[in-house]
């Protein structure tokens, strides 16, 4: 029987099912609703492919062939100048940008989109406005699918491929191809680590018994209130939210999931061993983060920006061709995006009542759940309505830019 990496190392990334050529693996959640590869012996013929693309076995091996190790990174700071599609991103829209160049050159781009049920998943698409579905975090792990098998097939005919995901979803991607492809561009982001979707469904199906049902739309990083003020924002129609009418929207200081998610309380397992976390581990050609404050007053217009990574000659070539369509600047020693960055993927303890709160995501109803391990009473409440005041009288940002220059001259 193959022997892929222990359960609580496994990310999820599916390598392994997209590899099996006797379809003899299946990914399946398990108590916790994180995706686990499961091995039918029936058609197992034990041909050791499974863990050959493993990303934890290849990590656990010190093996990293991915990387361009002749090439040396290089950061930019970078913002769309469609304010349109910069509003609709989480920073400052550089996905898009990276992606319309290879739709536009015939190929075709994978991500992350909240399908139908509120369930996010790896879709491809080869259209301008299909680029839509994959502004905006999705804080919650997305199912990959069979889109390996997918993505090679389309190399293999070759068309372009952008595949943009998690660094392990993006390590899975290279691990199951086994080779390097001139056309094909990998874009990771800086992650904090991905969160439950039991959990989530659960907080779906919260939201949705307090707002009367209907929520057909949720933004995790909605920019109504400006970039330094990122909100969940819930939408009953697209319509309603290309209008900014929504039916719920609170910050990362009282909504239920965004708390829980930022706590660490119910990131999958091997986030707490993630070894992307250290920025040299990433095998992407793009890595793209949120930079708060560039220290530039042209950036810092509470719009957004993107802090880019550059990893690779063929994503520097990428970069320079979009130039007309970005505001673009290398920032090649800037301490404070950096430690942003930094802090963001801090590692968390591992939660010391998490079997009790998973057994209790299962057991309680929704709304006794989320009373239980994020309650909105008290200091919550103070909170939210604190930040929304400053927000309303203007003094939000200039709150936040104090905080981080004070946080940033302790380090």
């Amino acid at each position: 029987m193959p022997t892929l990496v222990k359960s609580e190392l496994c990310c999820g990334c599916s390598a392994c099912a997209n590899k099996c050529a006797k379809g003899a693996i299946r990914m399946q959640p398990n108590e916790e609703g994180f995706l686990h590869p499961i091995i039918d012996l029936g058609h197992c013929v034990e041909c050791g492919v499974c863990e050959s693309v493993c990303p934890g076995l290849i990590i656990l091996d010190n093996r990293n062939p991915y990387n361009d190790v002749t090439f040396q990174p290089r950061t930019f700071i970078v913002q769309h100048k469609d304010n349109a599609i910069r509003y609709q991103s989480t920073s400052g829209g550089a996905f898009t940008a990276i992606a319309e160049k290879v739709i536009r050159t015939g190929g075709v781009v994978f991500g992350a989109a909240m399908t139908k049920g509120m369930r996010v998943r790896h879709i491809s698409v080869d259209t301008l406005s299909g680029l839509a579905l994959f502004r905006n975090s999705k804080y919650v792990q997305s199912e990959i699918g069979e889109s390996y098998k997918l993505a090679r097939s389309i190399l293999n005919t070759g068309r372009i491929v952008c595949f943009s995901g998690t660094p392990c979803q993006v390590k899975g991607l290279k691990a199951y191809l086994g080779k390097e492809y001139d056309k094909l561009i990998t874009v990771d982001v800086v992650c904090k680590s991905v969160p439950s979707p039991l959990i989530f469904s659960k907080y779906v199906a919260f939201k949705q018994h307090q707002e009367g049902g209907g929520i057909t739309d949720i933004v995790f990083r909605d920019k109504k209130r400006g970039f330094l003020y990122c909100t969940m924002a819930h939408y009953k129609s697209h319509e309603d939210r290309e209008k900014g009418k929504s039916v719920y929207r609170r910050g990362s200081e009282s909504d239920e999931w965004l708390r829980l998610f930022l706590s660490g309380k119910i990131s999958r397992n091997s986030c707490l061993y993630c070894p992307y976390q250290q920025a040299s581990e990433s095998v992407a050609d793009f890595t793209l983060g949120d930079i708060w404050e560039t220290g530039r007053s042209s950036f810092d217009d509470n719009k957004g920006t993107t802090k880019v990574n550059v990893r690779s000659e063929k994503a520097m070539l990428l970069l320079n061709d979009i130039c007309t369509n970005i505001h673009c600047e290398e920032i090649p020693n800037n301490p404070l995006a950096h430690r942003q960055n930094k802090v963001l993927s801090r590692r968390y303890p591992i939660y010391s009542h998490r079997d009790r709160l998973f057994r209790d995501a299962k057991e309680l109803s929704a709304e006794d759940f989320f009373n239980e391990y994020a309650p909105y009473k008290g200091v919550v409440v103070a909170k939210n309505v604190m930040r929304y005041l400053l927000w309303r009288v203007g003094l939000q940002s200039t709150i936040r830019h104090l905080k981080h220059l004070i946080i940033h001259r302790k380090k």
